[in-house]
């Protein structure tokens, strides 16, 4: 056995001999940080509740949309839908609980505007006095006729049909506009959806006929800022138990499983104070943080504890095997660190700000994760008892025939992989980008339920907005320019993909008929621009508190809005529809100049597309980096170089599946890429390093050394791996789409590479470090022995 050196030594002993004579300070400093940085997570950390944090500050789209609410009126609403579970709306019972629901919906905190049918304000001519008043009076008795006139005018107008009332006149809408005081809406929006929460359960508590259900940009905001605490609070700890009990089996060590689970607290912890003192606002994308920390924080102390409990059975003592630990993987451990790091900090590329944060806390834990497993977990495990364990003889001869397998039939793998990976690359084009807001919510969420119903049943959860240009200040009332507003909504309304679009010509269209005695003849728009501006001044003094026209007309009244409501779209639909409506407005359009298409349907359609864009310059960073890493570390270009083909690979192949499995991908699916590849490189470091080690340092050959690799590293391997895929496999449980489709494809991504780092790497390493005459046990020490 050998004596543990005095002085010297190498660097592993010498940092073994420190962390050994002040272990305990070590410990404790650790223990204090951390308990500093978790009061910094408990008392700092902060929440965002709109979706708009998806969209940098100079993203183009969202800079139209945030013109478009500057110009008219705030965009956050709150949608809700009544249905009757027999007959429809039409009866004096039924629209006087619509009235008094309608009135009710005023006392949500923060609301600017209520719009229903029952206070539609329609215009009637009377004596030559326009009447302008609510369609249904409130504390009105409705008679029969009375309904009966309410139902002509309701499914006859264009304003409401299909819009607040479906064509059946079965389900009812009530349209609530609100209006956030300042900037920082993280206390008003909870405020007005747990109020509206109330108000809709209110009314399924007194009418048990009636079907209520709620949607919004509001709700989405909020649902995304509950959704983003579920997960925090449910599936942290959950992978957290996860990581134990594989822990505990693949370790079978209740130390190591301690110390592993001491590291992994410690760095996740840690990652979320500093992102706390940062002051990074946790989203629905960042939070997953902590759990990517976590998990990544097991490879690091699995390989550590493996290598000591593997050097005890050779029969070294406790600091020996410390030691022989430290100095086998203290290289290995850097360089995937190292690799990891680059990976998510190349997620600063792209377009989407909360990616960033979800990189930046990420690389912070791997960082802590290094210096933990360097430091602290050498310290720890020092403590602990530990015994020299049982031999693993049947592991060994299992990876052992691996290898013979892999070494013999070297020449089919890397066929069959090459042919893989044409087949799988030619399937990734098939993948189509598509990214809708509120398919982001589990179809069992109630968010999502609630706006396909609303979808089917009345109207589309997506807004496209334009805003048509006079030829100046006051200038909306010319019969040229109307007439414009008219032919592009027609034109919108042609559209397939179109629902339903409100326009301000459709208002002076109504006034004109209204003035003259709501005579048919003149269902019109007005021809004389002074006319036009006298019914407009007219309309606007009748209107009530709270029903002006600033939602659809600027306040200097130099141009309009035009809305196109939208249902069920693709990101692909909807940029179409936005090119050929803005080709058309520009060809078409002779007294009005259209703007570009907003509204968040078309910021979500375009991110996905930016987002990918820029992190391809995020991923050929991130590759040119972790290659130059590899190249420095392995001090051999080509086996640096080559090495990078089964950590590409993964990608490609977890692509062609998804193609074929799923076929559709959004945001987070440009992140994957740079992601994973910063992961996959780890198990490729940590062979490529056994084997440099096998060849230079246990002067083996080629195929020897790729055995040495198998038996030393290969348990660690598959034992990291299957952590890994255990903890990106929690992300699956998430409602959020983003969080499943990042867990699937890091999964399918990191077991790909499994596969290709045991079976493709060791060909590819005997096919470029190939010797004429190789001497070992499978290829026969015989003279003339095989020539690779």
């Amino acid at each position: 056995m050998a004596v543990w050196p005095q002085a010297g030594g190498t660097m592993a002993e010498r940092l073994i001999s420190w962390l050994i004579k002040y272990r305990l300070p070590v410990i404790l400093l650790w223990l204090v940080a951390t308990l500093a940085l978790a009061i910094a997570a408990v008392q700092l950390t902060t929440f965002s509740s709109d979706y708009r944090v998806y969209f940098a500050a100079d993203n183009p789209e969202l800079l139209a949309y945030e013109r478009i609410e500057q110009t008219y009126a705030s965009d956050d609403n709150l949608f809700i839908a009544l249905q009757f579970a027999d007959g429809d709306v039409f009866t004096p019972e039924r629209l006087a609980l619509l009235s008094e629901i309608t009135k009710g919906a005023w006392q949500i905190p923060n609301t600017s505007r209520v719009d229903a049918v029952a206070n539609f304000q329609h215009t009637e001519a009377t004596d030559e006095e326009l009447v302008v008043g609510s369609l249904v009076p409130p504390q009105s008795t409705l008679t029969v006729a009375d309904t009966s006139r309410v139902r002509e005018i309701a499914l006859n107008e264009p304003a409401l049909r299909g819009r607040l009332i479906s064509e059946d006149g079965r389900t009812a809408g009530i349209l609530v506009s609100l209006l956030f005081p300042g900037t920082d809406h993280r206390e008003h929006v909870p405020e007005s959806v747990n109020a509206a929460r109330d108000f809709v359960a209110g009314i399924e508590a007194a009418q048990p006929d009636v079907h209520v259900v709620m949607t919004g940009t509001a709700l989405i905001s909020r649902s995304l800022d509950e959704m983003t605490l579920r997960d925090l609070t449910t599936l942290t700890p959950l992978l957290f138990v996860v990581l134990l009990i594989i822990l505990a089996v693949l370790l079978r060590s209740l130390s190591g499983m301690f110390a592993a689970a001491l590291v992994i607290t410690i760095s996740g912890v840690s990652a979320m104070g500093l992102a706390a003192l940062f002051g990074i606002t946790l989203t629905t994308a960042s939070v997953m943080a902590p759990i990517i920390v976590l998990t990544l924080a097991v490879a690091d102390s699995v390989h550590f504890i493996s290598t000591a409990e593997e050097a005890a059975r050779d029969g070294m003592a406790r600091r020996e095997a410390l030691a022989r630990s430290l100095h086998v993987n203290m290289e290995p451990i850097f360089l995937t660190s190292l690799t990891t790091l680059i990976g998510f900090l190349s997620l600063n590329f792209s377009a989407s700000p909360p990616f960033h944060d979800l990189g930046n806390i990420t690389a912070m834990g791997v960082v802590l994760a290094w210096l933990t497993s360097m430091t602290l977990l050498p310290a720890v495990y020092s403590y602990l008892p530990w015994g020299r364990g049982r031999p693993l003889t049947a592991e060994h001869r299992a990876l052992a025939r691996l290898a013979d397998f892999v070494i013999v039939r070297r020449w089919w793998i890397l066929g069959v992989s090459g042919l893989a990976a044409l087949v799988f690359a030619s399937l990734v084009p098939l993948n189509r980008l598509d990214d809708q807001v509120v398919h982001w919510f589990g179809e069992r969420t109630e968010i999502r339920q609630d706006t396909d119903f609303i979808t089917e049943n009345l109207i589309g959860p997506y807004r496209m907005d334009f805003s048509l240009r006079a030829g100046g200040e006051g200038e909306v009332v010319d019969p040229a320019y109307l007439a414009d507003v008219a032919r592009f909504a027609n034109w919108l309304e042609a559209q397939p993909e179109v629902m339903h679009v409100e326009h301000f010509a459709d208002v002076m269209r109504r006034l004109n008929r209204s003035i003259h005695g709501d005579d048919e003849a003149y269902n019109h728009l007005p021809e004389q621009r002074d006319l036009a501006a006298q019914y407009l001044l007219l309309y606007e003094l009748s209107l009530p508190y709270g029903l002006d026209l600033t939602y659809q007309v600027s306040f200097d009244k130099s141009e309009t809005r035009v809305t196109a409501t939208l249902g069920d779209i693709s990101s692909a639909a909807t940029r179409a529809l936005k090119a050929r409506a803005e080709d058309w407005a520009a060809v078409n359009l002779t007294h009005a100049t259209a703007s570009d298409a907003s509204g968040t349907v078309v910021m979500f359609a375009f991110s996905s597309m930016r987002t990918i864009n820029s992190m391809l310059w995020g991923t050929a960073v991130a590759f040119f980096l972790i290659s130059l890493t590899l190249i420095v570390a392995l001090r051999n270009l080509r086996l640096g170089l080559l090495s990078l083909i089964p950590n590409v690979l993964p990608v490609v192949i977890a692509f062609g599946i998804w193609a074929i499995t799923v076929g559709q991908i959004g945001v987070v699916a440009s992140s994957i890429a740079a992601m994973t590849l910063g992961l996959v490189v780890d198990d490729t470091v940590h062979f490529l390093s056994k084997y440099h080690r096998a060849r230079h340092e246990q002067r083996l050959n080629v195929h020897d050394g790729i055995r040495y690799a198998f038996e030393h590293v290969g348990r660690a391997l598959i034992t990291t791996t299957i952590v890994l895929v255990a903890g990106f496999s929690v992300l699956m449980l998430s409602d959020f789409l983003l969080n499943w489709q990042m867990g699937v494809l890091t999964v399918m991504t990191i077991s790909i590479a499994l596969l290709l780092d045991l079976f493709l790497l060791p060909a590819l390493v005997m096919f470029l470090d190939r010797e004429k005459v190789c001497t070992c046990r499978t290829c026969a020490c015989a003279a003339g022995a095989v020539a690779d």
